[in-house]
């Protein structure tokens, strides 16, 4: 059964109006990552989901295209953010979200990094968050979601430690060859 829904035009409608979309588009596969950030930080932002942290982007200038549905890398980005938002220590440094173009010849995809100062993990919980969200406790379990979600994209997801706090990095699917 499909969710559609079709407007039909009585004889004497002008010739041009138009119909209602259907609600079941397809999804997009052919997404501009950059763009998808900035939407992504945008809905945060209008939503107050953010509580007050500050957000910090560091964005290339030309569009950094990938094949992936839409929907889910936005919905990857906003589990990722507002993780972030959540566990932000009051004293920590922005959180700092940042995007990676592929490589030239198409052997690394698109990556992008949710960087969250002050925050760390156990061993314990990042390998719970490797294996399923019912493992994890609540805080984390936007963590294992975004990640179910980057598998189903075909892309990986892996925690870092650094000197910040926990870096998340996404390594979407590589684009191929397409230069020559």
């Amino acid at each position: 059964m499909s969710a559609a829904l079709e407007v039909k035009r009585s004889q004497g409608a002008g010739s041009g109006a138009q119909g209602l979309e259907p609600v079941d588009l397809p999804d997009v596969f052919q997404v501009d990552v950059v763009a998808c950030v900035r939407d992504a930080l945008g809905l945060l932002g209008a939503t107050r989901r953010l509580r007050g942290v500050e957000v910090t982007v560091a964005l290339p200038e030309e569009p950094v295209r990938a094949r992936v549905s839409r929907r889910r890398l936005e919905q990857v980005l906003l589990l990722l953010v507002a993780h972030a938002a959540d566990v932000a220590p009051p004293d920590a440094a922005a959180v700092r979200v940042e995007v990676e173009p592929p490589d030239d010849f198409g052997d690394e995809g698109p990556r992008f990094q949710v960087v969250m100062p002050g925050v760390s993990l156990s061993e314990r919980e990042a390998r719970s968050v490797a294996l399923s969200p019912l493992l994890v406790g609540s805080p984390q379990r936007r963590l294992a979601r975004a990640r179910e979600l980057v598998d189903a994209m075909g892309g990986e997801l892996a925690l870092e430690h650094g000197e910040e706090g926990l870096a998340v990095r996404v390594l979407l699917p590589a684009p191929g060859l397409a230069s020559f």
